[in-house]
């Protein structure tokens, strides 16, 4: 049931199930696999839901409105890769797939990027986790 929480929470954004992580008393690994996998998912589900939100946005406020060609300057400075492998750290991944397509990111890229970004910070978390761990005198 921990694994299912997990799942659900990660799918949203990838830090939201560490807690339950901390105290569950399943194998860490597959709960650290379960978030990569959610967050890819996630990603997925969020950047390909989000195209009929682009498509309102540029009826209701065009191509030339000030936060289109702010957004743009920044994805022209970082692209695809640098949004992707940032997402998980600046909104969450959920968000800013949403947001990045709805600005113009061009989806293929950003979808592999995303899922980049989100197994490189599931990564993080889990060294992390076990070094954070081990400070306390907890074994996994």
């Amino acid at each position: 049931m921990a694994l299912v929480s997990v799942f659900l929470l990660a799918f949203i954004e990838i830090s939201l199930p560490l807690p339950i992580v901390f105290v569950m008393d399943g194998p860490v690994e597959a709960a650290f696999l379960v978030i990569g996998l959610a967050g890819s998912l996630g990603s997925l589900f969020f950047i390909y839901l989000s195209q009929p939100i682009r498509r309102w946005v540029v009826r209701r406020y065009g191509m030339e409105s000030l936060i289109i060609r702010r957004t743009e300057r920044f994805m022209v400075r970082y692209g695809a890769a640098g949004v992707g492998l940032l997402a998980p750290m600046i909104l969450g991944h959920a968000a800013t797939a949403v947001g990045a397509v709805v600005l113009g990111a061009p989806t293929a890229k950003l979808a592999i990027w995303m899922i980049a970004g989100v197994v490189l910070w599931t990564l993080v978390y889990y060294v992390a986790f076990l070094m954070g761990g081990s400070l306390f005198g907890w074994e996994p």
